[in-house]
């Protein structure tokens, strides 16, 4: 008699009761996939998070805070101020990472007037670090308009999940639309305003126009 060779094939361990399936066979779900699962795997998207020296760039906006009581809260929500900087940390850390900075940073300001300021300092300390200093000589190269236009790929020096759609409304008017505005939308503006001032323009002005979900709109002219 011929014997059919089994659909699926499995690595097998032998224990026992015989030979199993390894750990390496099973799914996320602990079953053992389908021929389709094998051969068109699903592909999940990729952690949002944002880059070490991004974060490192928070860490000299708050020099002068970081042996106080903030260190133990930044403990708590991942950034170990004992360890080196890992590559990367998740979005939702970040998040909490700048809410306590603009709470020790501002404490006396407004939520929303606290990230603001919070953006400001942290454009001044990013360029300070190595791969910031190399962003500021291409934006002044650049100048204010073409600074705008490419604003996804300035932020993607920071992070793997932003992404900004921006409308040319003339040509000292901009409309800045990025699919994640964080919790709270005025330090990404802050980031863009101050970023572009490198540039040198004058007469800059920077508002919050709306928010739609995670996503908000700035309007940008000068």
């Amino acid at each position: 008699m011929k014997l059919l060779r089994p659909l699926v094939e499995t690595p097998l361990h032998e224990g026992m009761g015989g030979l199993f399936p390894g750990p390496s066979a099973f799914t996320d779900e602990g079953r053992i996939p389908s021929a389709v699962e094998k051969e068109f795997p699903i592909v999940r998207p990729p952690e949002k998070v944002v880059f070490g020296h991004t974060v490192e760039g928070l860490l000299v906006t708050l020099d002068g805070h970081l042996e106080g009581p903030l260190r133990p809260r930044l403990k708590a929500v991942g950034l170990d101020l004992d360890q080196k900087l890992a590559p990367a940390y998740p979005r939702d850390q970040w998040h909490q990472m700048l809410l306590l900075g603009a709470q020790v940073l501002f404490p006396h300001h407004s939520v929303a007037q606290a990230h603001w300021h919070l953006g400001q300092r942290f454009v001044t300390a990013y360029f300070s670090t190595r791969i910031g200093r190399a962003l500021q000589g291409v934006l002044k190269f650049l100048g204010p308009a073409r600074t705008l236009e490419r604003t996804t790929r300035n932020m993607a020096s920071g992070n793997n999940y932003l992404h900004v759609d921006v409308e040319r409304l003339a040509a000292t008017d901009y409309r800045l639309r990025v699919n994640e505005g964080g919790l709270h939308p005025e330090f990404i503006g802050a980031l863009c305003h101050f970023g572009t001032l490198t540039t040198g323009v004058k007469g800059l002005t920077t508002v919050v126009e709306g928010r739609e979900g995670p996503a908000a709109t700035y309007r940008m002219r000068w």
